[in-house]
């Protein structure tokens, strides 16, 4: 069941970039969307997760996972938060690609200690604006459908090798990579929500999807605590 949502999180993005790929605002206030949605779930699901440890250096490794997820962008140029940069004549940028894999796979690794389903649901709502910016990238550098659907299936199981090797790790572990993963949530959405007002200028449709991000998060993933 986490493998075939982390999946179909990725289909869904592709789907939407190839039906949709003329209507760029719609990107755009999902990308919003997504962020408020990862930032609540992160304060109010994860952190209380991490928090209640009592561990002393539990906030240490936020803190790592912000530095990491900085690390990544500079190989990623921020495809994490709908920034792709390209021209017409470039080639496949690699770089871009692999950085996106680490980042999915860190994502999946402490899902098998997700017993309520909240983190997968916040990584899979992630996943999607990641995976239309991804797949309309690629259908710029290319039209074989073919090379689109491979580079889209190796980014859309990252994410689900992470989980299967999550398997390995102990408790305590999982708990420290999940720490780490709540540093790039929290990196990932402050700069998808700070972005996502042009020039300091509020926009009500961007400002809406804020608010249902907000809301939804809330109902959904960070209610019982």
């Amino acid at each position: 069941m986490i493998v075939l949502v982390l999946v179909l999180s990725v289909l869904l993005g592709s789907a939407m970039a190839y039906y949709f790929s003329h209507i760029k605002h719609l990107a755009r206030l999902l990308l919003t969307f997504s962020g408020a949605f990862l930032l609540t779930a992160t304060v109010l699901e994860i952190f209380p997760i991490i928090y209640d440890t009592h561990d002393p250096t539990i906030g240490l490794f936020i803190l790592l996972g912000v530095l990491l997820q900085i690390i990544l962008e500079a190989i990623t140029k921020g495809a994490e938060h709908g920034h792709f940069h390209y021209h017409k004549d470039d080639s496949f940028p690699i770089s871009i690609f692999i950085g996106l894999i680490i980042h999915a796979f860190i994502e999946g690794t402490p899902l098998h200690e997700d017993a309520n389903n909240h983190l997968l649901y916040t990584v899979a709502i992630h996943k999607i604006p990641v995976a239309i910016v991804l797949m309309g990238f690629i259908m710029k550098l290319t039209q074989n459908r073919l090379y689109q659907g491979l580079f889209i299936l190796i980014f859309a199981f990252a994410s689900p090798v992470g989980y299967w090797f999550g398997h390995l790790l102990t408790s305590d572990i999982t708990l420290y990579v999940l720490a780490i993963v709540s540093g790039i949530f929290l990196h990932i959405s402050t700069v998808i929500i700070f972005e996502s007002s042009d020039h300091h200028n509020l926009k009500l449709k961007k400002f809406i999807a804020l608010i249902l991000g907000f809301a939804i998060a809330y109902l959904t993933v960070g209610h019982h605590h």
